[in-house]
């Protein structure tokens, strides 16, 4: 997967979520994030276009087909918690007008509960 950092993004209330994926198993493409919209869930969360998926809810997605993850995201009614892989370099986030580096860099996936961008004081 190369080198970038790891972060969990966590979302509440159900869907729609606001971001739209691309990618998958049987494009040979990592699952991505192609588009967050403005004033979504997704756009609150930290999430950022460009965004690798490595697990949704716990569910590894490296093997899983584009439809394969549609499934996986219609079936998730209230919480949705993805792992993801932000490449190095790429821009910090941008709360309130001060840069926030990401919150986690993990050396591998672990199922313990891990702080969330979304949970996080910004003062």
């Amino acid at each position: 997967m190369g080198t970038g950092d790891f972060i969990c993004i966590s979302m509440t209330g159900g869907a729609p979520w606001g971001f739209r994926l691309q990618g998958g198993k049987e494009q040979k493409q990592p699952l991505q994030v192609a588009k967050i919209r403005n004033q979504s869930k997704a756009s609150g969360s930290g999430l950022c276009e460009g965004d690798e998926v490595v697990s949704i809810n716990g569910n590894p997605c490296a093997d899983l087909t584009y439809p394969e993850v549609i499934k996986l995201m219609e079936s998730i009614t209230d919480s949705l918690q993805m792992l993801i892989k932000r490449k190095v370099g790429a821009p910090f986030l941008f709360l309130d007008g001060r840069s926030h580096p990401p919150l986690l860099h993990l050396l591998g996936y672990t199922s313990l509960p891990v702080p969330t961008l979304a949970n996080q004081p910004l003062g």
